[in-house]
């Protein structure tokens, strides 16, 4: 179930046509499970091109709360904003795997480990309910080549996938959530990784789900990652992983009691890839407002698709129930309706 199939949406911009990241040509995402004994966990990769393409060098931008986050390659993101590698969301203890896995990838597609082929890995750690001694013991490379594989075909899996696994989110059971918008000529996707929160919000209506929640179910950890084909430099994605805060404080995802918040943000538009030069263009200051309001808009709705997607699951000793639409779907129709939606 997603929003929209209720009847339901956020914000005013309109959708691309799956209404995911996957939206934007070029970019895929593929989950693989952290299987073993008392684990719900898992990893999600997101592709920036697809697998085929030889060399890609792109621009990227972040956002993190009280200023850092677990991301390998962080210094090359926030120094010269370039990056050619999957970016990979994965529990902490799992980061130091991965990043290995990421190596022997990069170097399979380029003995030379170039900028363009893969250097650095990105992997982004996003901290879940799962024991991090048992995921340290369970993940292994196999489940980055599962995800990279699985990239790309078919449409973006929502819930409990990858990542999503082993969320908890507004003392529910959190996931995995995407959406898009179509701005003017150019698409803003994301793929929201939905942990933590304290109040849920649909579209400015609050979801009153506990009188007291329970703290246990709360990781206080989510992360977003944003793709977009308007052409913008480091410096603006920045700015546009900035703004797409706003999309997940709105949905009630980050509030005063996070501990960890990322946002990562990327252009397929450039700067060097097959067949196209380099190029110092980008999008002017006139264009950035709307491109701002569609990154808030389609974090705001990936955050609640991903609630609504999440099947019931037992991650460690937490029995984790989900989101259930109820009355709150007829009262928020009903303002939108008001409202002239």
């Amino acid at each position: 179930m997603r929003l929209r199939e209720l009847g339901l949406k956020v914000g005013g911009l309109s959708p691309g046509p799956a209404n995911s990241i996957a939206d934007v040509a070029g970019v895929g995402v593929g989950h693989a499970a952290i299987e073993g004994e008392g684990l719900c966990c898992g990893i999600t990769a997101v592709l920036p091109y697809p697998l085929e393409t030889r060399e890609r060098r792109l621009h990227i931008g972040c956002w993190a709360a009280d200023g850092g986050f677990p991301l390998t390659a962080l210094q090359v993101v926030e120094d010269f904003g370039i990056f050619s590698s999957p970016i990979v969301l994965a529990p902490p203890a799992a980061m130091g795997k991965l990043y290995e896995g990421l190596l022997g990838y990069g170097l399979g597609r380029d003995p030379g480990l170039d900028l363009d082929t893969g250097w650095p890995p990105l992997v982004l750690g996003v901290e879940d309910l799962n024991p991090p001694a048992l995921v340290y013991r369970a993940a292994a490379e196999t489940q980055l080549r599962a995800a990279l594989q699985a990239a790309g075909i078919g449409e973006v899996q929502e819930g409990n996938a990858g990542i999503g696994r082993g969320l908890g989110a507004f003392g529910l059971k959190g996931g995995v959530g995407t959406s898009s918008r179509r701005c003017e000529d150019y698409v803003v996707g994301a793929l929201v990784a939905a942990g933590g929160g304290s109040r849920l919000w649909a579209d400015g209506y609050p979801l009153d789900l506990w009188t007291r929640l329970p703290t246990e179910t709360r990781s206080g950890a989510c992360a977003a990652v944003l793709a977009t084909d308007a052409p913008l430099l480091p410096h603006q994605l920045d700015r546009l992983a900035g703004r797409a805060v706003l999309g997940l404080a709105r949905a009630g995802l980050l509030d005063s009691a996070t501990r960890q918040g990322a946002v990562l943000a990327f252009s397929t538009a450039g700067p060097v890839g097959e067949g196209v030069a380099m190029q110092a263009a980008a999008l002017g200051e006139e264009g950035l407002p709307a491109l701002f309001g569609a990154a808030a808009e389609t974090c705001e709705e990936a955050v609640l698709n991903a609630l609504l997607a999440a099947e019931p699951a037992r991650v460690g000793e937490l029995a984790l129930e989900v989101l259930k639409p109820g009355p709150w779907v007829e009262a928020i129709g009903r303002v939108q309706r008001e409202r002239g939606w």
